[in-house]
């Protein structure tokens, strides 16, 4: 089995599927192929881009991605009643989706990473964790008091409270020593590339108005990430790979 964990999409459908063809996940003909499990971290939709836009998103994740997580904009969207995105958000909805939180191979994924100070009394497995969090979003009272793990917003983003939720977190929020019970990949704050940080946490959002596109790819035998970002042009399509001894290090 190849894991694969995509960034932040932001209803690029052109270049999600570039990436997609380009690992190998789908084949020539655009169906998906077997030995895959593929995560998106959230905003794979965007609340500016065209419905139609986002649509195309939802129906191409629908068939070659095997678990959406919610990002702000899917959060945003989710909150207004009788959003224009309705098509797209029901695609998602009828796959189950969006989720908060999913494992992969020992790690937590998430939008915009755990904040170490919400880590507290979340289970030191990584996937009993993800289990958790998506238990406790999808129970929770849209009229009740709230739950800093989601709700919390941060300096970074206007908010007041002392950083932000796994929606809303903000890079400098992240404490300098900052650790959590398990590795974390995250996305949602743009990077001028894909990065593993201590913690360890990788952050692999390049921004929405980019034609780039950051996939983590590892097989089941192996135990280091691997990044590669794809870039869609006018002469076509590009890969770039990510290795670095530090990155390694860190991983292990």
């Amino acid at each position: 089995m190849i894991e694969v964990v995509i960034g932040d999409v932001h209803a690029r459908t052109d270049v999600l599927r570039a990436l997609l063809v380009a690992l190998g996940v789908l084949d020539a003909g655009g169906h998906r192929r077997p030995g895959f499990w593929v995560v998106q971290v959230g905003d794979l939709l965007d609340r500016r881009a065209k419905p139609e836009e986002n649509l195309r998103a939802a129906r191409l994740a629908a068939e070659a991605v095997d678990v959406v997580l919610a990002g702000n904009h899917e959060v945003a969207m989710l909150a207004t009643g009788g959003s224009t995105h309705g098509a797209a958000l029901g695609t998602l909805a009828a796959r189950g989706w969006p989720r908060a939180a999913a494992e992969v191979g020992g790690w937590v994924v998430s939008h915009a990473g755990i904040h170490p100070e919400l880590t507290h009394g979340l289970p030191d497995t990584a996937a009993e964790c993800a289990r958790e969090i998506d238990d406790r979003w999808h129970r929770r009272s849209p009229n009740g008091p709230g739950d800093p793990l989601f709700d919390w917003v941060g300096p970074a983003r206007g908010g007041i409270s002392p950083y932000g939720g796994l929606f809303w977190r903000g890079s400098s929020e992240w404490p300098p020593e900052g650790r959590s019970p398990w590795g974390q990949i995250c996305g949602h704050a743009p990077q001028p590339e894909p990065r593993l940080l201590p913690g360890p946490r990788w952050v692999i959002d390049l921004g929405a108005r980019t034609p780039r596109l950051v996939a983590l790819v590892r097989s089941d035998t192996t135990r280091v990430w691997t990044a590669f970002v794809v870039r869609v042009s006018a002469q076509g399509v590009s890969v770039q790979r990510f290795p670095s001894k530090r990155a390694h290090a860190l991983a292990g």
